[in-house]
């Protein structure tokens, strides 16, 4: 179906067409008309001037009697029949009607002819026009097609081929995209290659120089003993970071569907904190956390146990010997709020906007990887929740986890 400027175009041409067969029909009428007038007038003439060149005396009575519509039709009638001068064959032994009858079929092919080739204009000139735009079009995808994507095919007008080329655009803006976010995708995961083979080389390089150690024969076996806990270290640094970095690829891919229930967040909490329980004893770090009662929020259980143990293990792996930790939650109509605190060394004005950025690492702790406080802030995002910290450096952070109502 056309529409648009293609139907108003075609609708429009069939209106002047339409204009001028009723002119030239008018003009042709008028033609005929002028013409019967004046053969009459002639045919007329002949019987008259052949009656009274042998009864002149009979002008007056003639005159009249044709004007005054006297005499009768089937009498004359009847008298030219007598000579062979009916319908069927009057125009062909009367000259001049005959030379009519060949002017109004000279006329009517002309203006047949006439109509069919404006037909054939418009049409083979619409056609044109139609060819014309659909090879410019076809010309403008080969360009897309070879990488080229800062051309500008869009068409404010109406019609189908408008329409057709308003979408052709917005697929090329789609392709555009598409292929520069592959191209940054593809610059990160370069980076993001990087960083990992960076991160895995620091605990490897150790374990080698570890390994050297303990090759040598004169070494005693508390030293021995050493070098083989730091190396059972290096490899739980190597686990650690091989898992989590699979836990945010999957994330990151989005394969990854959370599981959102309704949950108590102590139960979740508490379940975080068991696996740091005994290092932070044994870093003499106390942990107040007021058991409240259930407190039912919309939440992955397992994706948000992750989340509070990466900001649980960084508040201890910046904790100083005796320090504390301390978890309190607020509850109100709008949202479910976690705060975690620390009394540690707090993290510098400069490098608090960087320290959810995946590898960051900053200047306060060397050992860390910098991966766990990233994949904490996209699970919260993933589950329409925020993650932010405050600190002041040299009294500690705060680090609070936040859980929308009604967002889901």
């Amino acid at each position: 179906m056309l529409k648009g400027k293609d139907a108003k175009q075609l609708v429009f041409l069939e209106l002047i067409l339409f204009g001028i067969a009723l002119i030239v029909g008018f003009l042709f009428y008028k033609f005929i008309d002028h013409q019967y007038k004046k053969e009459f007038v002639k045919s007329n003439g002949y019987m008259i001037s052949a009656l009274l060149k042998k009864h002149p005396e009979l002008e007056d009575e003639v005159i009249t009697s044709i004007l005054s519509g006297q005499g009768s039709f089937e009498e004359g009638k009847a008298i030219l029949e007598k000579y062979g001068l009916d319908e069927s064959g009057t125009l062909d032994y009367l000259e001049h009607f005959h030379n009519l009858q060949t002017e109004i079929i000279i006329m009517t092919f002309l203006i047949i002819t006439s109509i069919f080739i404006l037909l054939s204009f418009f049409y083979w000139r619409f056609l044109y026009v139609q060819n014309r735009q659909l090879n410019s079009l076809s010309e403008y995808m080969g360009q897309v097609l070879n990488g080229k994507y800062n051309l500008d095919v869009k068409d404010y007008e109406e019609g189908n081929i408008s329409t057709l080329k308003n979408d052709v655009y917005k697929l090329t803006v789609k392709l555009k995209e598409g292929r520069d976010q592959s191209l940054q995708d593809k610059k990160e995961l370069e980076q993001i290659l990087s960083d990992i083979s960076h991160q895995i080389r620091t605990p490897l390089t150790s374990m080698y120089v570890i390994n050297d150690l303990l090759s040598k024969d004169d070494i005693d076996p508390k030293t021995k003993q050493q070098f083989l806990e730091k190396d059972r270290i290096q490899l739980e640094r190597i686990e650690w970071l091989v898992t989590t970095l699979l836990k945010m690829s999957r994330l990151d891919s989005g394969s990854v569907k959370l599981n959102l229930e309704q949950t108590n967040v102590v139960s979740v909490l508490e379940e975080a904190l068991e696996p740091l329980q005994i290092p932070m004893e044994l870093k003499g770090i106390q942990v107040r956390f007021e058991r409240k009662k259930k407190i039912m929020v919309l939440l992955d259980a397992h994706w948000t146990v992750e989340v509070f143990v990466n900001v649980l293990k960084n508040a201890y792996e910046h904790t100083n010997e005796g320090g504390e930790i301390t978890i309190e939650i607020i509850d109100n109509p709008l949202y479910t709020e976690v705060s975690i605190h620390d009394t540690g060394t707090g993290i510098k004005k400069e490098e608090l906007p960087h320290i959810f950025e995946r590898f960051y690492t900053g200047s306060s702790n060397k050992e860390s990887i910098g991966v766990g406080l990233n994949m904490a802030k996209k699970v919260m995002e993933k589950q329409n929740g925020e993650i932010y910290a405050t600190s002041i450096e040299g009294e500690g952070t705060t680090f609070f986890i936040k859980f929308y109502k009604n967002m889901i």
